[in-house]
C-alpha cells in the first residue's frame, strides 16, 4: 500500500501493508514528518478530516471505510492552524488563535438582491451594480468566479488554484510573506470555513491577466492588485464580506444578471468612477462592518467582546472559535 503524505518539512511516500495498524500507521507518520502532538490528516479533494480517532488504535488500515491506496494525505498538527481574519482581508499579525475562528454576521445590513443597489453612468451607457455573494465564507471566491468567468469556476476549484499556486511558487509564496508555513496555508485556505483577502486576490489577478480594484466601503479607498493591465474588474470589501460590482447596459434591467458587463477597460475610468460613487451610497446605508470596534458575543461562553483584537484574545484563553455580532 503506498500512500502519499504532505507535511509541514515536505512530500513523502509511505509503503505499508494493509495489516498496519492505526497506531502503528500514526507513528509512522510523526517518525516522518517530525510532528510530535496530535496530527490532523485530511484526504480528497475538497479535503476532508480523516478520523481515525473513531476506530480502536488496533484497527487495521484495510478495515476502516476510507481506502488509502494511491491517495494523498494532508498532514498538520493540531495545536499549529490557520491564519485569522474577521475580515478576509489582511491577514491580524498579531497573535493567532489555533484554530479559524467563525463570525455569524447576523446585523449585516441587507441587500434585496431582486432590487440592487446601483447608480447610473453620467454617459448613459448603463448602470453600475451591486452583485450580493452568499454570506457562506467563499464570498471572495464566488465574486472573482463571477467577474472573471462568469460563474464557470467553483470555489472549491479556485482555491485550488490558490494552494497549487503557493506550491509551485515557493520563492514568492514563502513563510514570510504567508505568515505560517506554506504547506500549512495551502491546507487551510482549501477549508470550507476560511476567508480569502489580499493574497488570494494578488493570485487571482495574475492569473486571470486582470486588474483587480477593490474598493472598501468604510473608507472609499481602492487597492489595485496587478496595476497596469488592459482590462479590470471591480470588487466591493465591506469589512468582512466581499461582493462585486458590474455595468448592467442601457436598456438592461439591473435585476437581470444575464446581460451584465464584467470586465472593464483600464483606459477608461468612468466604470470605476461609478463604482466609487455606489460604495458611497452603501457607506450611507451602512453596509461595512467596523472590525476594529464592533461588538460581539462569544457564542460558547456569552461574553461580549468589542473588536476583533479582542475576539482573537478570548479564543487564545480560551479556545472558543465561534463568535456573533451584537
Amino acid at each position: 500500500m503506498r500512500i502519499k503524505i504532505r507535511a509541514p518539512n515536505g512530500s513523502q511516500v509511505l509503503a505499508l501493508s494493509p495489516e498496519t495498524t492505526i497506531s502503528s500507521f500514526l507513528s509512522e507518520i510523526r517518525s516522518k514528518t517530525s510532528l510530535s502532538g496530535d496530527v490532523e490528516i485530511k484526504y480528497g479533494y475538497p479535503p476532508k478530516s480523516l478520523h481515525l480517532s473513531e476506530y480502536p488504535s488496533s484497527t487495521l488500515l484495510r478495515d476502516i471505510p476510507t481506502k488509502l491506496e494511491g491517495e494523498q494525505l494532508i498532514i498538520s498538527e493540531t495545536k499549529s492552524s490557520a491564519p485569522f481574519s474577521f475580515s478576509g482581508g489582511a491577514q491580524d499579525s498579531t497573535s493567532q488563535p489555533d484554530a479559524p475562528l467563525t463570525l455569524n454576521r447576523s446585523l449585516k445590513p441587507k441587500i434585496n438582491k431582486d432590487d440592487p443597489p446601483d447608480v447610473p453612468l453620467k454617459s448613459g451607457r448603463g448602470t453600475m451594480v451591486l452583485r450580493v455573494m452568499e454570506d457562506d465564507n467563499s464570498c471572495l471566491f464566488s465574486a472573482i468566479s463571477y467577474v472573471a468567468t462568469g460563474s464557470l469556476y467553483s470555489a472549491a476549484e479556485l482555491r485550488q488554484l490558490i494552494a497549487t499556486t503557493i506550491q509551485e511558487n515557493p520563492d514568492i509564496y514563502s513563510e514570510a510573506v504567508l505568515e505560517q508555513k506554506p504547506d500549512g496555508y495551502c491546507e487551510w485556505i482549501q477549508m470550507e470555513s476560511s476567508w480569502g483577502g489580499g493574497i488570494e486576490l494578488g493570485i487571482f489577478a495574475n492569473f486571470f491577466d486582470l486588474e483587480i480594484c477593490t474598493i472598501d466601503v468604510s473608507t472609499n479607498e481602492v487597492i489595485r492588485f496587478n496595476e497596469g493591465k488592459a482590462n479590470r474588474a471591480v470588487v466591493v470589501y465591506s469589512g468582512i464580506h466581499y461582493d462585486t460590482i458590474v455595468l448592467s447596459p442601457a436598456g438592461s434591467r439591473t435585476n437581470d444578471p444575464s446581460k451584465d458587463k464584467r470586465i472593464f477597460s483600464s483606459s477608461d475610468d468612468e466604470e470605476l468612477e461609478g463604482a466609487l460613487e455606489l460604495c458611497r451610497e452603501l457607506k450611507k446605508r451602512k453596509y461595512f462592518t467596523d472590525t476594529k470596534s464592533f461588538s460581539l458575543k462569544c457564542n460558547i461562553c456569552k461574553t461580549g467582546l468589542k473588536g476583533q483584537k479582542a475576539a482573537v484574545a478570548h479564543a487564545k484563553s480560551t479556545g472558543h472559535m465561534d463568535f456573533g455580532e451584537y
